[in-house]
């Protein structure tokens, strides 16, 4: 058996680390809806205030969350506030590339705001990530009304 250089035990012993690691955040995979429930029952009942701050929180603590990031912007376009309310899709959308409810909140938005390419896009990835989504045939009569308007 050759002994391995001191330069491949530290690449061996560092991927053991990465790998276990991963492994260790896998197992401890988050269940957003189950974490965000509280808030969003605040915001069902009409305590928004109450979900705003709930969902700053998690943001706070989650920043690279994209439910995190829908849920406040969510609450903030229920009390009002929608140029935070779409930084936060925007921010869903950007810290978690594969959160599909950010893209359609934000197409959402900015579907309202006329802003055609921009909505169909957003719309689009929504499709890619969640084609079988609940939402799946209003977000294709939704992405359709876009293209139309170009």
């Amino acid at each position: 058996m050759t002994s391995m250089s001191l330069q491949a035990r530290v690449v061996c012993a560092l991927l053991t680390v990465c790998l276990t690691q991963t492994a260790s955040l896998a197992a401890r995979e988050i269940d957003w809806d189950k974490k965000l429930k509280k808030g969003y029952y605040e915001l069902s009942i009409g305590h928004v205030e109450r979900a705003v701050k709930m969902f700053r929180g998690f943001v706070k603590k989650y920043p690279a969350s994209g439910a995190c990031h829908t849920a406040l912007g969510k609450a903030l376009k229920k009390q009002g506030q929608l140029l935070e309310s779409k930084q936060e899709f925007a921010a869903a959308t950007s810290v978690d590339p594969i959160y599909p409810e950010g893209f359609y909140e934000l197409g959402a938005m900015l579907e309202s705001e006329s802003k055609w390419v921009e909505a169909a896009s957003a719309f689009k990835r929504y499709l890619e990530l969640s084609p079988a989504g609940s939402k799946s045939s209003t977000v294709k009569d939704r992405l359709r009304y876009c293209q139309e308007q170009l």
